[in-house]
């Protein structure tokens, strides 16, 4: 008897990412990334005022990781959308950070390139 895969939570979230002149990605998105669990950030709770990252993942921030599930075709930075990304190490306690309300940074690295809020957990 095999054993049921497991289907992992996804988090709808609102994600802004930040423009090249404002520290982003200096590349866009091609078509179609922030669809099907490719594009693979890490997020960090903290207040979207604060932009700057403020250590190294390993002193004083915890990267939570996620992939981007289901977002928008053609994304557009600076402009706020509306994204799905999936738990993709659950069931993990890092994910106990992600409430609906909360606040993050997308990083990329050490390189912050976005900000967003959890909305809901959907399953």
């Amino acid at each position: 008897m095999q054993a049921k895969p497991v289907e992992l939570p996804l988090i709808e979230c609102s994600v802004t990412f930040l423009t090249p002149e404002e520290g982003g990605r200096a590349t866009p998105f091609p078509l179609g990334a922030l669809s099907g669990n490719g594009y693979r950030p890490h997020l960090v709770v903290d207040e979207k005022s604060s932009l700057n990252a403020t250590g190294d993942g390993w002193n004083g921030e915890d990267y939570i990781g996620v992939a981007f599930n289901s977002g928008p075709e053609h994304p557009l930075a600076g402009s706020a959308m509306t994204v799905r990304l999936t738990a993709t190490y659950f069931p993990h306690s890092m994910y106990d950070a992600l409430r609906p309300g909360v606040t993050f940074t997308v990083r990329e690295g050490r390189q912050v390139v976005g900000f967003g809020s959890v909305r809901r957990w959907i399953r």
